[in-house]
Order: C-alpha cells, then structure tokens, then sequence
C-alpha cells in the first residue's frame, strides 16, 4: 500500500511536470505580424502611424531594441499567445496580473516592482499599428536626398541670378560706349556742318577726358547713396543667420524625422508673447533614455547630460542643473512688439510661415528678413479666419457683410494691422 502512494506521487509528479511543459510552450507561442515593403503605401501609412503613436504613448518608458525603464519590445509578439491578450495587457495591466492567466503568472515571476500604465484610450487598430511599427521602424523613415536636393537648387538659383545680372552690367556697359560714340560722331558732324573746324581727339584723351570724370563721380555718388540706404535698412537685421550654438541640435531630425511638435520644446508659442527657449529638462525628459543620435552619436548627448547634471550610468541626476546657453537667431529691435500667441493661436499663423521650412534645417537660421515692409505685406494679404474664431466677433461689421456677401474676405490691414501703434506704442 505504502508502495502504491509513492507511484500516485511520482505519477501527480510527472503529470505536473507535463503540464507545466504544455502551459509554457502554449504562453509562449507568437501571433503573426506582416514585413511592409517601402512599395506598399497602405502599410507605410499604418507603419507611420504606429511611429506617431509610439512616441506619443510608448517611448517614455520603451525603445524598440534595447531596455530603457521597461524591456526592448522588438520581437514582443513572439512573447505573446494572441493579439488579444497583448490589447487586454495594454489596456489594463493590473486587471490582467490579476485574471489567472497563465502569462500573467510568468510576467509575476518576472518580479514586476511597477506595472505598466495602462492605456485605455488606444483602439485594437491603434495598438496593432505600434506593433508593425516596432516590427518594421525603417518602413517609415523619411528619404535622406531631399534636404540635399532642395540645397543644390537653390544654390543653382543664386548661381543662375549671379549670371544674369553680371551678363545685364555687361550689356549696359557696352551699350553706354555705343551710345558715346554714336552722339560723339553725331556732334562732330553738326559742328562740321556749321563750318566749325574740329579736330579729331585721340581715343585716351576721350576716356580720361573731365566728361568721364564728372560722368564716374555722379556713378560713384548714386552708388554711395544707395549703399547708405540699403545699409541703413538692413541695420539689425540677419537674415539668413545661422550660428554655432552649444549644442548640434537637428531640427531636420527632431521636427521632420521624429515628427515632435513645435510647442512641446517652444511651450510659450501658444500662451505668451515670447516662444520660449526650451530648457534643459525639456531636453532630458527624451534623453534620459534616448543615449545615442544617428548622427553624433554620444557626443552631443553627453553635453545635455553635463548640462542637466544626469550621470547615465548611474541613471540619476548627482549635481544641479544648468541653463544651456542657446545662442538667440530671431532678434527685433526694442521698439518693435511681437505677439507669439496673437499670430499663432488666434491667427493660427503656421511656424513656417515666419521661420522657413524648420523641418529641413539642420542648423537653424533666420529665414525671413523680419522688415516692417515684409510684416505689413503679410497683414496686406493674409485672411483673417472669422467664421472660425470667437476671438473676432466683436467685429460686427465684417461679420455682418460676409454674411451678406458684399466682403469676400477681411484681412489683417482691415482690423487695424497696419496701424502704427499695432507694433510701436
């Protein structure tokens, strides 16, 4: 009898065992995920929206092919029976620690010291384009070549303007020695006509005659004038600046490549005068755990960190922080006032309009010449957006004449744009 226990035993053993065996092999068993190829547009955009909705929700706590705060989750529908089981695990991770399921006891045993935040608010769609994302990162990339295409053109543009103008002072040069020697010969003959006797005057003498010499000081005078006056102008302004600052920052890889927002880093844009310099929290709040760039890899990075006073090896801030002292592009003159938040989020002025194509720059640089007279032609012509904005219903004028159709538009200029006191007051 003694004998049979011990069989029973062995044999619930066994069975154990077994079963265990069928249990992990059933846990770990992987749901299908396609490879998208750069020609299929459809899963480019389902790639590219798993990319925006990565970085939203994802990449504080996760990186797709090393541990940051949680694990790399390249290859995590491998770890996973089902989709469905992944979209509970998302929605609401504690729930599922909680149900029995046989995964959930592998994840406990993981000894999870914090779990997951939950989230709710992401559809199965959602969740199942972060997953291609995370299978397919490159799908999405934008191409290289265009920043650099755009660059050689417009530099064959200048090139192109340099040509024409020099071949125009050409011209006109070669047309004022005609047009001398045509009204010289017309004068010889006249003289000669009225029985003056004229002497023919050697080639040199001509053209250091005191004629040439009034003729080249008026040239001289125009030109002084003018240069004084373009001079005094351009006084203060800089267009095209583009200086070295402290740190290589890419806006070509963080606004274009990455696609973050304008006012997550400039947060002022939308609720102050001024646009704000980011400070460098702003810049730690990613690279806590983004350590390396495609392009400078650790070295710029180091400087935030030294900067900010975060040691990365021992993951925590060791001393107090400093200010990066970022050099200022877009400068106006003290008696000029600008707005941020009036242009842009009553105007809804995009960024680029007054900056340039910011998401192509790789150093950023002054893109408009920031004139009264380019401020006062962009009042001139752009719409003020009524039907749209409460801001502007005190206008009850305009509002009534679009109404009726006997104002198409109403533009910045209409609401006082050019007005002295707008901008100096």
């Amino acid at each position: 009898m003694h004998s049979c226990q011990s069989i029973r035993k062995l044999l619930a053993l066994i069975v154990l065992v077994l079963s265990l065996t069928l249990t992990s092999n059933s846990v770990y068993a992987s749901f299908a995920l396609p490879d998208v190829a750069a020609t299929d547009a459809d899963g480019v955009a389902k790639v590219k929206e798993g990319m925006a909705l990565f970085k939203a929700n994802c990449a504080s706590c996760h990186a797709i092919d090393k541990k940051v705060i949680g694990p790399a989750l390249s290859g995590v529908w491998d770890r996973w029976e089902s989709e469905a089981k992944l979209e509970s695990w998302v929605h609401n991770p504690s729930k599922f620690l909680e149900s029995g399921d046989p995964y959930a006891q592998v994840l406990k045993s993981n000894d999870i010291t914090s779990v997951m935040t939950a989230f709710p608010q992401l559809t199965p769609e959602q969740i199942n384009s972060i997953l291609m994302y995370i299978k397919n990162p490159n799908a999405g990339a934008p191409a290289e070549a265009a920043p650099a295409a755009t660059a050689t053109a417009d530099a064959g543009g200048k090139g192109n303007t340099n040509w024409y103008i020099w071949a125009l002072i050409g011209f006109l040069v070669v047309l004022a020695g005609l047009l001398w020697n045509i009204t010289s010969k017309i004068d010889k003959t006249i003289k000669e006509k009225n029985g003056e006797k004229v002497d023919d005057t050697p080639l040199g003498k001509k053209i250091f005659s005191k004629k040439t010499l009034y003729v080249l000081l008026l040239i001289g005078a125009i030109l002084l004038v003018v240069n004084i006056f373009h001079g005094a102008m351009d006084l203060g302004r800089s267009q095209g600046y583009a200086p070295d600052q402290p740190i290589r920052f890419s806006h070509a890889l963080h606004v274009g490549q990455n696609q973050i927002e304008c006012q997550y880093c400039h947060i002022g844009v939308e609720k102050s005068r001024h646009a704000s310099i980011p400070g460098t929290q702003i810049c730690m709040n990613c690279h806590k755990y983004v350590q390396e760039g495609p392009k400078y890899g650790k070295e710029e990075i180091a400087k935030i960190y030294d900067y900010a006073g975060w040691d990365p090896d021992k993951t925590k801030f060791v001393r107090a922080p400093k200010n990066i002292e970022w050099v200022k592009i877009h400068n106006l003159p003290d008696h000029v006032y600008f707005n941020h938040s009036q242009h842009v989020k009553v105007g809804g002025i995009k960024c680029q309009t007054c900056h340039g194509k910011v998401e192509e720059y790789e150093v950023m640089k002054q893109f408009a010449p920031l004139s009264m007279g380019w401020c006062i032609n962009c009042h001139r012509q752009t719409e003020v957006k009524f039907t749209e904005n409460k801001y502007y219903s005190v206008f009850q004028k305009y509002q009534e004449e679009l109404k009726k159709g006997t104002k198409a538009k109403v533009t910045v200029a209409d609401i006082g744009g050019t007005e002295c006191q707008k901008c100096h007051y």
